[in-house]
């Protein structure tokens, strides 16, 4: 393939040490490149390529997927799947932080919408009743969001997520149920999601591809304490799996949402 016609991939996230870990299984290197080097390891993606596609187990999941097959038993922990969709990247830890001066901003912009209707030719025409109504109307808005107490709500979606991001993606519009979420860390970017939605918007339709892990645990039933007699450690135990319920009601997903864990999100540039 001349250099004209060669495909540009445009690198959008790289977990290092996952895309480390294959690249020496598959033993495409004598000894894997410790020093971080992304270009280094953008060449081991794509040197892993065809060989995880040449698995028996691996899937591809865009739009022209037989979503007949979208079934939980379809599906095997630990599956390696390349995704095409429509992706959107949330970042609560950067939204709520935005959220929280949201008001604040509110309560200017009113001030600058209100002084710019009095001086506007529909403002000459309203009473001052009709200005007072329309000022009284934005106040009430802002009063709302207040109620939602955001710094607090704030403060519990990032103790939760911290500096996770969470990413979803749909394959398909006409199939809006099938849907794949994971978690990525935020430095594993290369542009900071906000950048990202900066550039794109909250729903990224840019044809990126999203080489992942399919997570599919076995254990369905509730968990059950394991005691060992000692009656702290018990207490604990009984206390983690007790935090452990309100972190799958808050995090996990359940089918037919499918859980990933992404190893590298990139576009192709023809």
């Amino acid at each position: 393939m001349s250099n004209q016609n060669k495909v540009v991939r445009e690198m959008i996230y790289l977990d290092a040490e996952r895309v480390r870990s294959l690249a020496a299984q598959f033993e495409l290197a004598q000894s894997i490149d410790s020093s971080g080097d992304r270009v280094v390891l953008e060449r081991f993606v794509e040197r892993l390529e065809p060989l995880l596609l040449s698995k028996p187990g691996t899937v591809k999941i865009d739009s022209d997927f037989d979503f007949s097959h979208w079934k939980s038993d379809s599906f095997v922990d630990g599956q390696f799947a390349f995704i095409r969709g429509v992706t959107r990247l949330m970042d609560y830890n950067f939204l709520t932080l935005a959220l929280s001066g949201l008001p604040a901003v509110l309560r200017k912009m009113n001030k600058i919408e209100m002084a710019a209707l009095r001086n506007s030719d529909e403002g000459r025409r309203m009473s001052k009743t009709q200005i007072q109504q329309r000022s009284q109307e934005n106040q009430a808005a802002i009063a709302k969001i207040d109620e939602f107490k955001i710094e607090e709500l704030g403060d519990v979606i990032r103790r939760l997520y911290g500096d996770i991001v969470r990413v979803k993606i749909r394959p398909s519009s006409e199939h809006p149920q099938a849907v794949l979420v994971g978690s990525s860390y935020v430095d594993r970017f290369y542009d900071s999601p906000a950048a990202l939605n900066q550039k794109y918007g909250l729903e990224i339709d840019a044809n990126w591809t999203t080489v992942a892990q399919l997570n599919l645990p076995g254990q369905t039933a509730p968990i059950q304490p394991m005691p060992i007699g000692n009656q702290m450690e018990d207490s604990f135990e009984q206390l983690s799996l007790l935090m452990n319920n309100a972190f799958r009601l808050a995090n996990g997903p359940a089918f037919p949402v499918i859980s990933m864990t992404p190893i590298a999100i990139y576009r192709a540039i023809e």
